[in-house]
C-alpha cells in the first residue's frame, strides 16, 4: 500500500498529467494534451496506466502500461437530441462548486414531461432553474433542459434530485461506442472502429511507449537501476479443450453443431413474437436453420407465432392485458405451451419490460432485430434461443485424471449500483453439462455471505447426487476477483464432514499485466500459462488478440487471467489446465468465446441480469437450466 501511495504522490507532480484511482486502485495518468482522435460527440486522450506490487519473495513488480481515456464535449442534452437510446449509466456537472469540485452523478430516469420552472429543490424553497440562475446558469442552459433525476451513489444521502440535461455531461465508455455502432451509420461505424484499433495496441509497441516512464520510475523513486527488460519467466502450452455434439462427435466447434447435432435436446417447441412492424415473417434462415437442426435430432422444431390483438399497434398498452397476454401463450393460448419464444423487434427502450413480462409467465426471450441477417448471426441467435430451452450444444471431453473437480460452480457478485447481488449463477459437471443457476442474495457489499454460499453448495452438491447417484469426490469454486476467507470457511468445513474435496480459485481479471513471447514481443498464444508456485498462483492467457480479417494484423494483446489457488491440494497444472478448458467453453456462441472460465463467465451475466430485474419473484416460474441471461 505504501508503495502505490509513493507512486500515486510522484504523478500528482507531474504538470502533463490529470490522476485518477483506477477500479483495481491502479493509478491512471491521463495525458492534459490534444487528443489522439477526436470525432463529433467524443474524443480519445492516451494516457497511463500504473502499478506496483510486492511477491511473497519480496521482488518489486512495478506495471506501466498505456491507458485510453474517452471525453464527450457535449453536454447530456445533446446527446439525447442525437441518440436517445444510448444506455448512460454516470453523468458529471459540466460546472465545479464553490469548492471546486466536479460531481459525478448516477443516471437515474429523464422527466420529459416536467419543466425546470415547475420542479423545486428539496430544501431551498426554489425552482429548479431558479437554483441554477444562482449557480451561475446561462439562461439558454435553463430553457434548452430537460429534466434529469439523478443521485450521488455511496453517499449519506442517495436519493434521487432533479438537475438539468444542459448542466450535465455523461460518461462515454467502450459499451457506449459499441452500442454507436449498430446504429447503421457506416461513417459512424467507420469512426468507432478507427477508435478500436487506436487502442488496441501490441506488446512491443507499448513497451517501447512506456520504457521512459520506467526508467523514470526505477531512478527517482524507488533508487533502482531501470531493468534491462520486462520480467522474463518460463511459460508453458497447455492442450486445447475437445468438444463433443450428438452421440460424442468431435468437433472443432460450437458452429458445427449446425452440421452434426447439440450434445443435449430440450424444448422443441418456441414461440415466435413479430414487433418490428417493417417485417411481415421471420426471417427464413432462421426457419431453415431451425429445420435442418430438427431433421439431425430426428424431430420437428416448431417456430408458432405468437399472436397480438392488433397487430399493428403492438403489444397492449395496459399492463393487465400484457400479463394476461404471456400468461395465455405460457398456458397454450397459442395451440401449444410456449416456455421460451424468440422475439423480432427494432432496438427499443421497451426490451427489458418485455423480457421481464415473459419471465413473469416462466417463458424465457432470445431478442434479435432483423437487419443484416446472414448465417454467423443466425447461429448466434439459435444458439442464443436453444440454451435458453434448455439444449445444450457441446460438452466437453472427460480428461482421465483423477484428481479433476466432478462438480464446478461460479460465484459473482452483480450490482445495480445501489446494491450487490451474490450469487452462484451457474454448476456444471466436468463435461461441462450444466446443472443450472441459482437465484442471488441482496447485499450491501461485494462480499458473499458465507452461509448463503454454503446453502447454494449443499444444493448444487443434492442436484449432482440426484444426477449421479453419488455424491462428487471433488468440488471445485471459482469466484470472479477477490476471495474474502470467511466467504468459504462454512462451506469448506459441510464438504470435508462429507468426505468432499473442495477447491477455491479466485479468477482475477487484472494484476496479471500483459505476456508476450520472443525477442520480438510477440502476443502470448492463447493457452500459455506461467506457473508461480510460491504465490500458489498461475498466469493463463485464455483469449487471444483480436485480428482484421483483411491483412489478419493483431489489435492489441489478449489480458491474461491472474488465478489464486486459495485453498485446496489440487496441483496447479491440473488446474490450469481445467480452467483453460472451461474458458474455451462458450455454448451460447458460434465462434468465440469468453475470457474467463464458462462458469464465472455465465455467473457474471446472470447476476447483470437479476440487477437489471431486481424483483426476483418473476424468476419463480423459471426452469433453472434455462440459460435466462445469454
Amino acid at each position: 500500500m505504501r508503495l502505490r501511495k509513493v507512486l500515486e504522490s510522484s504523478a500528482r507532480n507531474s504538470k502533463n498529467y490529470d490522476v485518477q484511482k483506477g477500479t483495481d486502485n491502479s493509478i491512471l495518468l491521463l495525458k492534459k494534451s490534444d487528443p489522439e482522435i477526436q470525432r463529433e460527440g467524443w474524443q480519445v486522450f492516451k494516457g497511463l496506466c500504473c502499478d506496483v506490487r510486492v511477491d511473497a519473495a519480496a521482488n518489486l513488480y512495478l506495471e506501466v502500461d498505456c491507458q485510453y481515456h474517452f471525453h464527450t464535449p457535449w453536454n447530456f442534452q445533446q446527446w439525447l437530441e442525437k441518440y436517445p437510446h444510448l444506455p448512460f449509466s454516470w453523468l458529471s456537472n459540466t460546472y465545479r462548486t464553490k469548492d471546486n469540485q466536479l460531481l459525478r452523478w448516477e443516471y437515474v430516469r429523464l422527466d420529459p414531461e416536467a419543466s425546470p420552472d415547475s420542479i423545486f429543490v428539496a430544501g431551498c424553497n426554489k425552482t429548479l432553474a431558479e437554483y441554477h440562475r444562482d449557480q451561475g446558469a446561462k439562461e439558454d442552459e435553463i430553457t434548452k433542459s430537460q429534466v434529469v433525476y439523478v443521485r450521488r451513489r455511496n453517499s449519506r444521502n442517495d436519493k434521487e434530485v432533479p438537475h438539468l440535461s444542459c448542466r450535465l455531461t455523461p460518461s462515454v465508455t467502450l459499451e457506449i461506442l459499441s452500442e454507436l455502432r449498430t446504429t447503421g451509420d457506416t461513417k459512424l461505424q467507420r469512426a468507432v472502429d478507427e477508435v478500436f484499433q487506436k487502442i488496441r495496441i501490441p506488446v512491443k509497441d507499448r513497451l517501447e511507449a512506456v520504457q521512459g516512464v520506467v526508467e523514470y520510475l526505477c531512478k527517482e523513486h524507488y533508487k533502482v537501476a531501470p531493468p534491462q527488460g520486462p520480467v522474463q519467466k518460463t511459460g508453458y502450452q497447455l492442450p486445447s479443450a475437445v468438444f463433443l455434439a450428438k452421440d460424442g462427435q468431435i468437433v472443432k466447434g460450437v458452429n458445427e453443431i449446425f452440421k452434426k447435432g447439440c450434445a443435449q435436446v430440450g424444448e422443441e417447441t418456441f414461440g415466435f413474437l413479430n414487433l418490428d412492424p417493417t417485417q411481415p415473417d421471420c426471417p427464413p434462415l432462421i426457419k431453415e436453420c431451425l429445420d435442418k437442426l430438427g431433421k439431425i435430432h430426428g424431430k420437428t422444431l416448431q417456430l408458432i407465432p405468437l399472436q397480438l390483438p392488433s397487430p399493428c399497434q403492438g403489444l397492449p398498452t395496459s399492463e393487465l392485458e400484457r400479463q394476461q397476454l404471456w400468461r395465455d401463450w405460457a398456458e397454450g393460448g397459442s395451440g401449444s405451451d410456449i416456455r421460451t419464444a424468440l422475439v423480432m423487434m427494432p432496438y427499443s427502450l421497451e426490451k427489458q419490460r418485455i423480457r421481464e413480462e415473459a419471465l413473469g409467465a416462466g417463458i424465457a426471450t432470445q431478442f434479435f432485430t432483423p437487419e443484416n441477417m446472414n448465417n454467423s448471426k443466425v447461429w448466434n441467435i439459435i444458439l442464443g434461443l436453444l440454451c435458453k430451452a434448455k439444449w445444450q450444444p457441446v460438452y466437453l471431453q472427460l480428461r482421465q485424471d483423477l484428481a479433476v473437480a466432478e462438480l464446478i460452480i461460479g460465484f459473482d457478485a452483480g450490482t445495480d449500483r445501489s446494491l450487490f447481488f451474490g450469487t452462484s449463477a451457474f454448476a456444471i459437471l466436468a463435461n461441462g453439462q450444466s446443472l443450472g443457476w441459482e437465484l442471488p442474495i441482496a447485499q450491501r457489499g461485494e462480499k458473499i455471505s458465507g452461509e448463503a454460499i454454503k446453502q447454494i453448495v449443499l444444493k448444487l452438491v443434492g442436484k449432482f447426487q440426484k444426477h449421479k447417484k453419488c455424491d462428487p469426490k471433488k468440488v471445485l469454486l471459482l469466484r470472479d476477483g477477490l476471495v474474502w476467507k470467511e466467504e468459504f470457511e462454512s462451506t469448506i468445513q459441510a464438504l470435508e464432514k462429507k468426505n468432499i474435496q473442495v477447491d477455491i480459485l479466485s479468477v482475477r481479471k487484472t494484476g496479471a499485466g500483459r505476456v508476450a513471447q520472443g525477442n520480438n514481443y510477440a502476443a502470448a498464444p492463447k493457452g500459455t500459462v506461467i506457473f508461480e508456485p510460491e504465490e500458489r498462483s498461475f498466469i493463463l492467457v485464455s483469449s487471444e488478440p483480436i485480428k482484421r480479417k483483411t491483412d489478419k494484423l493483431e489489435l492489441g494483446s489478449a489480458r491474461p487471467l491472474q488465478v489464486i489457488h486459495e485453498y485446496g491440494d489440487t496441483p496447479l497444472d491440473l488446474l490450469a489446465v481445467q480452467t483453460y478448458h472451461l474458458a474455451q467453453l462458450h455454448p451460447a456462441s458460434a465462434f468465440s468465446h469468453a475470457r474467463l472460465p464458462w462458469v464465472l463467465h455465465l455467473a457474471h451475466l446472470h447476476s447483470q441480469e437479476f440487477a437489471r430485474i431486481k424483483n426476483f419473484s418473476l424468476l419463480d416460474s423459471i426452469d433453472r437450466n434455462k440459460l435466462i441471461a445469454v
